[in-house]
């Protein structure tokens, strides 16, 4: 009776522990991503400022938030609207905060373009002054073979 007892106690245990180290991955992955508002400007978790007043509270608050929700951005929603946007470091996905997502790819995008045309544009401007040179007046050809033999270029 015992053997059977501990037989289906194991696998309630290894479900229990299972769940508890979920929980400390989203806790310690959400910890990672919020900032500690006492103006050490460390992760929350990492905070090893002496005497911090935000700090314990703030942990406090997530440690509660991982146990009663089970969705990440809810708790990191959560964050932002009681300690500011700011103490969330990655933006959020949606509104005026996408706006960090899209931007930097966006600039690289224009910027790679830009770069681009200006090289065409070189090449371009290259082509057509050695056309040029081709049909130079034959005083001018003179003149530039008098400055090469001068400045023994």
């Amino acid at each position: 009776m015992r053997r059977l007892a501990k037989l289906l106690l194991l696998p309630c245990l290894v479900v229990l522990l299972m769940g508890a180290d979920n929980q400390e991955a989203r806790y310690q992955n959400l910890g990672g991503k919020i900032m500690c508002s006492c103006g050490c400007a460390q992760m929350l978790l990492k905070c090893n400022h002496v005497g911090c007043p935000n700090s314990d509270r703030m942990i406090r608050e997530l440690r509660a938030n991982v146990q009663s929700t089970g969705n990440d951005e809810e708790v990191l929603n959560w964050f932002r609207r009681k300690w500011g946007v700011t103490a969330v470091v990655e933006p959020s996905t949606h509104g005026f905060e996408l706006v960090a997502w899209i931007l930097p790819v966006a600039a690289l995008g224009v910027g790679l373009l830009l770069v681009i045309l200006l090289v065409r544009n070189w090449k371009l401007r290259t082509a057509s002054v050695a056309a040029a040179d081709v049909n130079l007046d034959p005083e001018l050809e003179a003149l530039r073979a008098r400055a090469h033999r001068e400045t023994e270029i």
